[in-house]
């Protein structure tokens, strides 16, 4: 494994963490938009639509997690560490993998 780009367990879990946060952050604020466009009952404003293009987003996210999650489980073994530029190779959002590659240190629990 290359120990450049193997991270402790703990900081994957926290990775992940984060990412979920976000994706749940994101839903509400599309369950909001959408709320708002029924609740008014008009056609959604320009800035609604460029909100509502997250879905897109979100849907890319959980798939490069999963994907993600399919490579950790590929590593499973007795390490308490595992080789994070193999789980996020087949990531295809790049802004994903980075923030999956991260150290644990520079970002917020």
């Amino acid at each position: 494994m290359d120990s450049k780009s193997s991270k402790p367990l703990d900081t994957v879990y926290a990775n992940s963490a984060r990412e979920m946060r976000q994706l749940q952050r994101q839903i509400q604020q599309l369950e909001d938009t959408v709320l708002t466009i029924v609740e008014r009952r008009t056609p959604p404003t320009s800035s609604e639509i460029r909100e509502l293009q997250d879905f897109d987003l979100i849907s890319q996210t959980l798939g490069g997690m999963s994907i993600f999650f399919d490579k950790l489980r590929d590593q499973v073994g007795t390490e308490d560490c595992t080789d994070i530029d193999l789980a996020t190779e087949g990531v295809t959002l790049q802004r994903l993998r980075d923030r999956l590659r991260e150290k644990q240190e520079l970002f917020e629990l």
